[in-house]
């Protein structure tokens, strides 16, 4: 059976205008993969463009807005050349926001995935604040947009440039929006999900485990950050908030030693 046709809508950013060189290895190494790469950009200098594959669209916008106004913008330009025709053809949204240390990890995942016209997939899920799917790397059927609902909610998506808005109105909202149109939220990565309690019984213990002996709640933590090491390992991937924020409670004297030997943690600091 034929592969659905894959489409990919990549938000960048960067202070400098530049394209980090991890970000066109994966797009270059990610060429074949795709039918079509829409990269989108709030401030790219003109002649990094140059550095992208030939099968990109690129598109310069205002610096308005976080990336799924991004999102949108790529959204809006495959309407158009798929003539809003939405069967056979799968869609990925990506950010900046993370490092690609090891891109042909995620691609071979990438390369034999299925998803189903009724799932809502990304490569992690989050229960912090609630449960929905991680806004950097996100991927479902189009055939969804024939849902009138979820497709008005993409249309009507407007720049907002409070960053917590974005993500409880953007990030939690699609998550909450599928949902509510029985789509099913799954995930590559399912660890943190494992560890809820999922029946009356186990739940009274896990609950006891945290009241009395401080077990750290860490279904409810952002697993890219308490789980890096899973993320580097098995998708070759890293947040760099992550490694910005350098906190002590992720152990992560390991990690920079890793990136520093790739000569990527620069990358990341001057993102």
């Amino acid at each position: 059976m034929k592969q659905n046709e894959k489409y990919l809508i990549f938000a960048h950013y960067h202070k400098d205008g530049l394209l980090r060189k991890d970000i066109v290895n994966f797009l270059n190494k990610s060429k074949d993969i795709f039918t079509k790469i829409i990269f989108v950009s709030t401030k790219i200098k003109k002649n990094e463009l140059n550095k992208l594959p030939k099968n990109t669209k690129s598109i310069r916008r205002k610096n308005i807005g976080y990336d799924f106004y991004s999102y949108k913008i790529g959204f809006n330009h495959f309407l158009k050349i798929s003539n809003k025709n939405f069967i056979n053809k799968d869609l990925f949204f990506i950010n900046s926001s993370i490092l690609f240390v090891a891109p042909e990890k995620i691609l071979k995942i990438v390369k034999k995935i299925k998803i189903n016209d009724n799932e809502f997939y990304g490569i992690s899920r989050s229960l912090e604040l609630a449960d929905h799917i991680q806004s950097y790397f996100f991927f479902f059927s189009s055939k969804l947009f024939e849902n009138k609902k979820i497709l008005k909610w993409w249309l009507n998506i407007k720049p907002i440039n409070i960053h917590y808005k974005v993500i409880l109105k953007y990030e939690l909202g699609l998550s909450k929006l599928m949902k509510n149109n029985k789509i099913k939220l799954r995930s590559i990565y399912t660890k943190n999900i494992n560890l809820k309690a999922n029946n009356l019984l186990s739940k009274i213990i896990q609950r006891f485990h945290e009241i009395i002996y401080k077990t750290p709640k860490y279904y409810k933590k952002d697993p890219t950050n308490y789980f890096w090491e899973d993320f580097y390992n098995f998708y070759g991937l890293v947040k760099i908030r992550l490694i910005k924020d350098n906190n002590k409670k992720y152990n992560l004297d390991k990690l920079i030693k890793l990136l520093k030997k790739t000569n990527i943690y620069k990358l990341a600091l001057n993102n």
